[in-house]
């Protein structure tokens, strides 16, 4: 059995969304750490912050630390030298051996962003599997965690090379130095299941797959059955040490290579439990948590790098910078979405980066061809791909039992009736097996788009990893963006602005079109 997180706790917001989150910058009065050419200070200080408190329990170095000396201040323009990205609206990045990144897009594919923040989709043959991790392998190929728990490794050329046996029901893959992968359980699913005090918190692979260590020991909890939920966490490696940072606790831990806690570093944030716990409620049982920790980073500047949620929010995240060799925290950003992207250069400086801008980048002649189709629409007749031919075309995957489709449905609407334009089509392609359903819905909201019967069978084909699922082609029939569940206004204005940057690309425009 398994279960995606939910519970009273507020729902980790980088949860299968891929919405979009628009800045502002920063104005800054004062002097701080570095003026970045006139781009004002890196970092600011915090005055009056306390000094760390520290313990030792046998070897271990406990620090205790709720304010960092400094305030790290984001950089909302465009960055003037080489990047590492960090975190893609929230996802975990892959550093990639002689520069860029690998990390996900959201709705099923691999994206890989040089130093200049420039994007380049992965073309990856995994015989229909869609990656819920992924990380880079040192042979240039990837190591990924699909949808059903397994763990896969591709050669250089995306081929998919061996399936590999899973520690867990459902783990994250993390990229070692070595040319290895360390796995942890994922914060994004979950499954109900007993455990020991021997099983580990990490697994080690080598570079042809093996289990080779493991690290760390599981925290049992008072309700067993969610031991996986309360030992799910975030992992990063460098060439001295592991990082952990547990999703649910106010912890971030360090480990040596052999597998000795070095530090154990708190903040005292407000929502963290020690255990997740179920708890009966006049809406029946629901597990009593909040997410923590979000993600952790090793930067190009040496530092390590925690994203969290500061408290009892999701409209905002917070991001700590610490000492990897003593725990302490040295720096810390507050930015005004849960779903950040986040780059970060040599000298420590912090990009809040828009995410549909870097997306929009991707050359054409790398994406990838949207896989065609010959469905019957429902008034009866036929509609294929090749009809779309030379038009920008937004496809959203829906189904009447679907509640955020539901919601999302009024909106696209709304969107697809503001862009008049010749060059652009909107189709819906429906997954109620029962017609009729469908059917319904439309009726009662007087929509007159296009819709396409699956009947049920359109994930065998198109692979997506949940609904709603929306995709916009180009004029050559290729996937130039995709998006997965609705994330509201945002969402919107990020399609919108994909489909104005694809029209305007091709001379969409040229046929007198205009946006109401």
């Amino acid at each position: 059995m398994h279960a995606e997180r939910t519970g009273r706790g507020i729902p980790r917001p980088v949860l299968l969304l891929a919405g979009l989150a628009l800045v502002a910058g920063l104005a800054v009065a004062a002097l701080g750490v570095g003026d970045g050419g006139g781009r004002g200070p890196i970092a600011v200080p915090n005055p009056d912050v306390a000094a760390p408190v520290e313990s030792l329990v046998g070897a271990v170095r406990h620090v205790y630390q709720a304010d960092a000396p400094e305030l790290l201040l984001p950089d909302t323009l465009v960055p003037a030298q080489a990047v590492q990205l960090l975190w893609f609206q929230g996802r975990p990045v892959s550093r990639l051996r002689g520069g860029g990144s690998v990390t996900l897009d959201g709705a099923g594919g691999v994206v890989r962003f040089d130093t200049r923040l420039t994007a380049h989709r992965v073309q990856l043959r995994l015989e229909g599997r869609a990656p819920i991790s992924v990380a880079a392998a040192g042979d240039g190929g990837f190591w990924l965690v699909d949808g059903e728990g397994n763990v896969l490794r591709t050669g250089p050329g995306g081929e998919l090379v061996h399936t590999l046996p899973a520690p867990f029901d459902y783990a994250a893959v993390v990229a070692d130095p070595q040319g290895g992968a360390w796995l942890a359980r994922s914060t994004e699913l979950f499954s109900y299941r007993l455990a020991t005090h021997s099983d580990p918190l990490l697994v080690y692979l080598d570079p042809g797959g093996e289990r080779s260590q493991t690290m760390g020991s599981v925290l049992l909890p008072e309700h067993v059955l969610l031991v996986e939920l309360a030992n799910a966490g975030h992992v990063t490696a460098g060439t001295s040490a592991v990082y952990f940072a547990p999703f649910v606790r106010d912890e971030v831990i360090a480990f040596s290579r052999s597998g000795d806690t070095l530090w154990v570093a708190h903040r005292g944030l407000p929502q963290a439990v020690d255990e997740p716990r179920f708890e009966l409620t006049d809406d029946g049982p629901t597990i009593d948590y909040a997410p923590v920790n979000l993600g952790i980073a090793l930067g190009p500047d040496g530092r390590l790098y925690v994203l969290s949620i500061p408290g009892f929010t999701t409209m905002e995240s917070r991001l700590d910078v610490y000492d990897t060799e003593a725990g302490r925290l040295q720096r810390t950003a507050w930015l005004p979405t849960p779903l950040p992207t986040l780059g970060l250069d040599a000298e420590g400086r912090l990009y809040l980066l828009e995410p549909f801008r870097l997306l929009t980048g991707i050359a054409p002649h790398e994406r990838e061809a949207f896989a065609p189709f010959d469905l019957e629409t429902l008034g009866g007749e036929r509609t294929t791909l090749a009809d779309f031919q030379g038009k920008v075309v937004l496809v959203n995957f829906w189904a009447s039992w679907c509640a955020p489709c539901r919601v999302e449905m009024p909106a696209l609407d709304s969107l697809w009736r503001s862009i008049q334009d010749s060059d652009f089509a909107f189709i819906t392609m429906n997954e109620d097996i029962d017609v009729g359903d469908a059917g319904e819905f439309l009726d009662e909201y007087g929509f007159e788009f296009p819709v396409l019967l699956g009947r049920g069978k359109l994930r065998q084909r198109y692979h997506y990893l949940g609904l709603p699922f929306t995709v916009l082609l180009d004029r050559q029939g290729r996937v130039v963006q995709r998006w997965i569940g609705f994330a509201g206004e945002d969402q919107i204005a990020s399609i919108r602005a994909v489909i104005r940057a694809e029209l305007d690309r091709g001379g969409g425009m040229s046929h007198g079109g205009h946006e109401e």
